[in-house]
């Protein structure tokens, strides 16, 4: 298990029904946390960040090479799946049914029009302004990028000073889960651990955040010494926590959702991991025996060679070479031929594991159908369907603690029925391709799925609107009845009438009179 699952016991429940959570299994949580499951998270960091088991191998011998060669196939392997599964960004579409629509305020020029009918967009103009406050785009990408290093990854929902809804990333080495029970997986609290440096005193204080549905309990750190300027991390473990106070939030349920990479709550570094570690450690052997060759010793056979010698062998490269005489290097034999076999295997068993392809194999090169790239991608599509699944319903779990606050704002209420999450998927299009689909499905397919299609269309409602726009505009430029035309008519035919000159006048200033009545 990647998280604490840790059944509440009676005992617990007692402490609980005094009102308060206990410190004492607090101090046990963190301990276990800090101890047990974070140092797994924090591995799988170190790898994508680069620090691989290599690095840490010793030197056997100070007078050999020890090369200590990385190869990125985990920082590759999560920034291509995180590049064609969350490149584009994701889309929240929230539509009322009409029989749910309350009415909304019309123009008072719109007479007739049935205001039930008009589209209400309270509930998605305000989920649109708290996503862009927050930067949504970047923050969804990061907290699935850090779901596929370390198995899941967290955000929590806030309200700042001035009650706007806030969200920040919370990494799994600094929260713990406790379940109701290990069957249903049902939270009954998430624990947010964080630390804060006092620079007058040079000390770490370790904080702790207990989220229930209704309120947050925060506990600190007992400041008896054994919590030093320790810094971040296994600090913690040597903490005692004492209550400093409670507050109270208005979301209704605890306002930290976790997104899940898989059921397992697996890395996708896991299953490659000793690939990549042989695959750096036999180019690092290799590289060092090239940087051996150049202090091999060197043998000589029926030989004897003096200082002059050698000083002649180093200054001019010439050496005399008695009869049954022979010199050579002593060097290891480098089966070239089986290292680069191991050397490719391996390399393709990290892409067939990874389910990430090799981006740079020549069968990518060209212009592939769209068949063709489906096909080569296909792995990697069958990893994403599990992703996108996890990550739906912690969007909609997301929306549902977000949920409060649209309803204080817009008076409406939040059904996460009505809400529609949107993947699209950042592949190579073969446009040609589609384009031909688009043009032979017209007519029998609406234009708005139409557009849809096409990759370079966000919008396709407003592009939709756009056409219509335009139409309506070469409508009346052709119309020779429109209002429009027989305005810019008539200013054309008298151009000097306005609304200071009579029509005696306009005409005078074309050389024209009026006829008179006869006397």
């Amino acid at each position: 298990m990647a998280e604490l699952s840790r059944p509440i016991d009676r005992e617990f429940n007692v402490e609980v029904e005094g009102g308060r959570f206990s410190t004492s299994f607090l101090n046990d949580l963190v301990d276990t946390h800090v101890n047990k499951i974070a140092p797994r998270y924090v591995k799988f960091q170190k790898l994508y960040e680069g620090k691989h088991k290599i690095q840490n191998r010793p030197r056997k011998d100070k007078n050999k090479p020890n090369n200590k060669l990385v190869n990125d196939f985990f920082g590759q392997t999560i920034d291509n799946t995180v590049g064609y599964f969350l490149g584009n960004p994701i889309v929240l579409n929230y539509t009322e049914p009409k029989k749910d629509k309350a009415p909304v305020e019309a123009d008072p020029a719109d007479v007739g029009v049935d205001l039930t009918e008009l589209e209400d967009t309270a509930v998605q103009d305000e989920l649109d302004k708290i996503c862009s406050d927050n930067d949504k785009d970047d923050l969804f990408i990061e907290w699935g990028k850090e779901a596929m290093i370390k198995g899941l990854s967290h955000i929590l929902v806030y309200q700042d000073e001035e009650s706007h809804t806030k969200m920040m990333r919370v990494s799994p080495e600094d929260l713990i889960v406790v379940y109701k029970n290990s069957s249903t997986k049902e939270p009954a609290y998430k624990i947010r651990l964080y630390d804060i440096d006092t620079e007058d005193t040079k000390r770490t204080t370790h904080y702790a955040e207990v989220y229930s549905p209704t309120k947050i309990e925060i506990f600190k750190s007992v400041d008896d010494g054994s919590c030093g300027a320790t810094g971040k991390g296994k600090a913690r473990q040597f903490a005692s926590y004492e209550f400093v106070e409670e507050k109270s939030h208005i979301f209704g349920r605890i306002p930290i959702i976790t997104v899940y990479n898989n059921e397992e709550q697996m890395s996708d570094l896991e299953k490659i991991e000793t690939l990549v570690n042989d695959y750096d450690k036999v180019l690092s052997d290799v590289s060092n025996e090239f940087e051996a060759f150049r202090n091999a010793y060197l043998m000589l056979k029926n030989m004897v060679a003096g200082n002059d010698s050698i000083q002649k062998l180093k200054d001019e490269g010439i050496v005399e070479v008695m009869e049954n005489g022979d010199m050579k290097f002593i060097t290891k034999e480098i089966q070239t031929e089986a290292l680069e076999n191991h050397l490719n295997r391996l390399e393709k068993n990290i892409h067939k594991f990874s389910a990430v392809p090799d981006l740079s194999d020549e069968n990518f090169a060209g212009n592939l159908s769209g068949v063709a790239i489906r096909f080569k991608l296909f792995g990697l599509e069958t990893k994403c369907i599990i992703k996108e699944r996890k990550m739906e319903k912690a969007i909609k779990e997301l929306v549902r603690v977000l949920s409060v606050p649209i309803h204080v704002n817009t008076g409406r209420e939040v059904d996460v029925l009505n809400l529609k999450v949107e993947f699209s998927r950042n592949v190579p299009n073969n446009l040609t391709e589609i384009v031909d689909t688009v043009t032979k499905l017209d007519g029998k397919v609406d234009k708005e799925t139409l557009l849809s299609l096409l990759p370079f269309i966000d919008n396709p409602k407003e592009v939709l609107e756009k056409l219509e726009a335009d139409k309506e505009r070469d409508r009346q430029s052709t119309d020779p009845y429109s209002m429009q035309n027989v305005t810019e008519d008539s200013n054309n035919l008298f151009p000097n009438l306005n609304a200071q000159n009579s029509p005696q006048e306009a005409l005078n200033a074309q050389g024209a009179t009026i006829p008179q009545p006869e006397q």
